[in-house]
């Protein structure tokens, strides 16, 4: 299936950027090097795309990329170099809320982008016992014994570890919608 083809048959359970990034990052331009354009075009749209993903992405960056791949268009020596470059105007053309959710809300509504992930625990499941806080290596875990743990989300690096450290499943990972949770350590109701 092409690059175009993957673009118009997403799914709710699909992020656009991730796609894309994972497109870019196994055509054949990467490794080619015969022209500048197929080459760095792609290295560009690569190191671009993967801040987009990594909550890193600037507000000129669709622009920087729309520029490139109208470049690439023009300029790629190969079909290859510029049909990736037509999937990204497409997937910006088509899907401009979701760069821009990604870019200006830093979230993933797909919630596959794991660094739009986010831990939290459930205060009517905790029950303090503090497994999670010795598990997480950053300690952004917060808490005593017999009181509902809080997760710091920007000392929080996404690991995952405190979620298979809980053993009462009151650790959840969420995307766009958030539960709510206290914001500071409270007694367990449990």
């Amino acid at each position: 299936m092409s690059t175009l083809e993957k673009i118009k048959n997403l799914k709710e359970t699909d992020c656009i950027v991730d796609i894309l990034l994972k497109e870019v990052r196994a055509n054949q331009c990467q490794t080619c090097g015969k022209c500048v354009f197929g080459y760095e075009g792609i290295t560009q749209l690569e190191l671009t795309l993967g801040d987009i993903t990594e909550k890193k992405g600037r507000s000129g960056d669709l622009d920087l990329m729309k520029d490139l791949c109208q470049m690439m268009k023009t300029q790629s020596l190969c079909e290859t170099g510029e049909e990736i470059a037509e999937a990204v105007l497409a997937a910006i053309q088509t899907y401009p809320a979701d760069f821009e959710a990604h870019i200006g809300k830093k979230a993933c509504k797909a919630g596959v982008c794991k660094k739009f992930m986010t831990y939290h625990i459930l205060a009517d499941k905790c029950t303090g016992c503090g497994d999670c806080m010795d598990e997480c290596e950053e300690d952004a875990i917060q808490g005593k014994s017999r009181f509902v743990h809080i997760i710091l989300q920007d000392e929080c690096t996404q690991c995952g570890a405190c979620l298979s450290a809980c053993e009462e499943d009151a650790i959840v990972r969420a995307g766009l919608v958030k539960p709510k949770c206290p914001r500071k350590p409270v007694p367990c109701r449990r």
